[in-house]
Parts: structure tokens; C-alpha cells; sequence
């Protein structure tokens, strides 16, 4: 037995110094494993460490360029619904009347719907603006209305000597009132001179004076273009107090028409006057010129080409007075009427030819009135009365609307 439990002793010790071994080498091991882990666990600290402070770096840079320029973005979403006794030029909006179209018609229209965004900033005497703004009239395929630029410009203005310079396309500089119509044509072709054009203008503000220089030139379609010669234009506005303005401009172009080798002159002056008269505001505008067209909406209207070796400027006079109340806290109401009327000896030679856009007189009288709903909301409703005159032959319609407007 003594036998026995020695070697039971001798076993005991052995497998005791076996264990004792094993557990050493383990936790060693451990200790080897635990401190490529704390390694491993250091380099993902270091590499997290890193990609915050990138992330944190551009964070910072972009909330700096959003602190440092002044950022809007603006818009607003319209939707027209019109009845119209004839057919009108354009269809979205009034021009003049079709001749013999006496068809009537309902046009569900949501292309006045725009979107615009502008950001500015100033560093010591200077202001920085610029501004781009898209809308969906022009040229579309089928019902897929296509976004087009209506404004797109720079303009750095000094603060101290009320000098300012605008380089890209926007409104033209001089005849700068419109109507207060619905409808978006805002009286074209019906004493209103209007359109968006590139150019380069000039301003100096002399006190209640603003003194304006500028060329103005639509964009070229063409290299073989003849159409060199800009349009130089200028206007002297006299601002006397809330709102109030009357103000004198007028501009020159001369280039060759087409490919005919003759000149043809074109010349504009307008006058221009807005008054607050209480709680009415009269805007009104009247125009002479020679061989307006395109530059002003005023297509196919400057030049009597009929004959085209001896193209003729085609002289016109024209105007338009509007007038807005605020019925109550909540009710606009506007009318107003409008005379586009060229030289009919200038458009003799044009008789039976003239198209759709083409008169000898065209007058339009509109009445609106807009209900705000909420801040951005209103709704609005127009009569519109359009009478084309094409020598002796009278067409004439009428336009009714109702549109909504969400303005953000």
C-alpha cells in the first residue's frame, strides 16, 4: 500500500508542476494577446482621432462659407387656369388676337411656376451680389416643360461713391415699369416694353438721382451673324420719396439687316412714372421708337422686310397706365389698359401679310383682384379685353383667369 501511494504521490506532483506549467505559458500568452489588442485599440483611437478632425475641418470651412456670404434661396409656384373667347399669340400668355380665330378654349398653365437663389457679401466698401432665377417658359417639347434662365448676373456696387456696375442677363435698364396684371405677358405688345437681355450696365446714385449707362445685347445664335453693334442705352430717374419716381431713357443701335447690306437705325426714348397716391399706386409708361423687335418683345414688329432688298424701320408709339388699391388688409384690386399703335404708312406694304404677331394697332384693358389666404398664399382672378386692329380688319377677345400663388 506504502508502494501504492507513493507513486499516487509521485503522479499527483507531477501532473500539480505539468498544470502549474501549462497555466504559466497561458497566461503569458494572454498577456501577449491583451497587449497586441491594447495596440490594435490605440491605432483605431488614432485613425477616429483623425477622421474627426478632417470632418470636423470641413464642417468648419463650410460653415464659414455659409457665415461669410449672405445666401437666399426664393421661388414661387403659380398655377393659371384660363378661358379665352379667341385665339390669342403666345397661348400661355396675351399678345394680340389671331385674325378669323374665333375658336374658344380652356388652358390649365403651371409655367409661371420660378425659382431663384442670390448671395451676397460686402469687404470694406464694396457689396458683391449675384443672382440667377429659372422659370419654365420658352422653348418646350411636347408637355415637358424645360427650366429656362431669366436673370443670371454680378453686380459690385461701391458703398461710399453709389457706384454700380451689373454684367449679365437681366431686365432691361430703361422702360423698367410693368403692369400689375395676372397674366404674365404683362400687356406685350400692348404699350409695354419689356424683355430680360445680357448686358453691361453702369449706375451712379447722385441723391434722389440715379444716372444709368448700358449695353445691351441678346446672346448670338449665329457666327454669320451681321448684328455687331449693341444697343447703347441710357436713362436719368428722379426718385422723390415713398416710391415715387419719374425718370426719362432712350438708347441707339445700327447694324446691317441680315445679309441685305443695309443698315437699318434703330432708335428708342420712354418715359416712365410711379406715384404713390395713397392707398393707390399708379404706374404708367409710354414709348416712341423706330424698328423695336425682339430686344423688347416686340417680334417681327421693327422692320417692314417685304421687300427684301429695301428693308424699312417701322415707327411706333405706344403706353400703358395700371393702377393698384388694397381694397382691405387682404384685397388687392388692379386695372389698367395698354396702346401699342405703329405708323401704318410704314406697314403699308406689309397689308395682307401681316401675321399673327404683326398689327397696325392692338390695345388690351384688364381688372384683377388677389385674395391673401395666408402669408405665401392668395388667389387671384382677371378679366382681360384684347383688340387687334390689322388695317381695316378687327379681331378682338376676351381672356378670363383664375390663378393660385404660393410665394416662398
Amino acid at each position: 500500500m506504502k508502494k501504492y501511494g507513493l507513486i499516487v504521490l509521485v503522479f499527483t506532483v507531477f501532473f500539480s508542476l505539468m498544470s502549474m506549467t501549462v497555466s504559466a505559458e497561458t497566461d503569458a500568452e494572454r498577456l501577449d494577446r491583451l497587449e497586441g489588442e491594447i495596440k490594435d485599440l490605440k491605432k483605431k483611437q488614432a485613425t477616429t482621432e483623425n477622421v474627426l478632425s478632417k470632418t470636423e475641418s470641413i464642417l468648419s470651412k463650410t460653415e464659414s462659407v455659409w457665415s461669410k456670404y449672405n445666401m437666399r434661396l426664393y421661388g414661387r409656384i403659380k398655377f393659371d387656369l384660363n378661358y379665352d373667347t379667341a385665339e390669342f399669340k403666345y397661348n400661355d400668355f396675351v399678345a394680340a388676337v389671331k385674325e378669323d380665330a374665333s375658336n374658344d378654349s380652356v388652358n390649365f398653365n403651371p409655367r409661371d411656376t420660378r425659382f431663384g437663389f442670390e448671395a451676397s457679401h460686402t469687404d470694406g466698401n464694396w457689396t458683391a451680389n449675384g443672382r440667377f432665377e429659372i422659370d419654365f417658359y420658352g422653348t418646350n417639347a411636347g408637355n415637358n416643360l424645360i427650366p429656362r434662365m431669366r436673370v443670371g448676373y454680378i453686380d459690385l456696387a461701391n458703398n461710399s461713391s453709389g457706384t454700380s456696375l451689373r454684367a449679365g442677363q437681366d431686365w432691361i435698364p430703361v422702360a423698367q415699369q410693368n403692369p400689375a396684371t395676372i397674366d404674365f405677358g404683362v400687356l406685350t405688345a400692348a404699350g409695354n416694353l419689356w424683355w430680360r437681355v445680357p448686358q453691361v450696365t453702369l449706375r451712379q446714385e447722385l441723391g434722389d438721382v440715379e444716372l444709368l449707362l448700358s449695353a445691351m445685347k441678346h446672346r448670338r445664335i449665329d457666327t454669320e451673324e451681321e448684328e455687331r453693334m449693341p444697343w447703347a442705352l441710357a436713362r436719368v430717374a428722379y426718385n422723390f420719396g415713398d416710391g415715387n419716381l419719374v425718370a426719362l431713357g432712350g438708347g441707339y443701335q445700327s447694324n446691317e439687316y441680315g445679309q441685305t447690306g443695309k443698315d437699318i437705325d434703330r432708335s428708342l426714348a420712354a418715359l416712365e412714372l410711379k406715384l404713390n397716391l395713397g392707398p393707390v399706386l399708379l404706374k404708367a409708361e409710354g414709348f416712341w421708337g423706330d424698328a423695336l423687335d425682339k430686344d423688347f418683345l416686340r417680334y417681327e414688329m421693327g422692320v417692314n422686310d417685304s421687300d427684301p432688298n429695301n428693308p424699312k424701320e417701322i415707327e411706333s408709339i405706344g403706353g400703358f397706365i395700371s393702377l393698384t388699391a388694397n381694397a382691405t388688409d387682404d384685397i388687392t384690386v388692379s386695372a389698367g389698359y395698354g396702346i401699342d399703335d405703329p405708323k401704318n404708312d410704314d406697314m403699308k406694304t406689309m397689308r395682307g401679310t401681316l401675321g399673327d404677331r404683326q398689327f397696325t394697332r392692338n390695345d388690351m384693358a384688364f381688372v384683377n383682384s388677389w385674395y391673401k389666404i395666408t402669408k405665401g398664399v392668395k388667389v387671384g382672378a382677371e378679366v382681360m379685353y384684347v383688340n387687334t386692329e390689322r388695317f381695316d380688319k378687327t379681331d378682338e377677345g376676351m381672356r378670363y383667369t383664375l390663378s393660385t400663388f404660393y410665394n416662398f
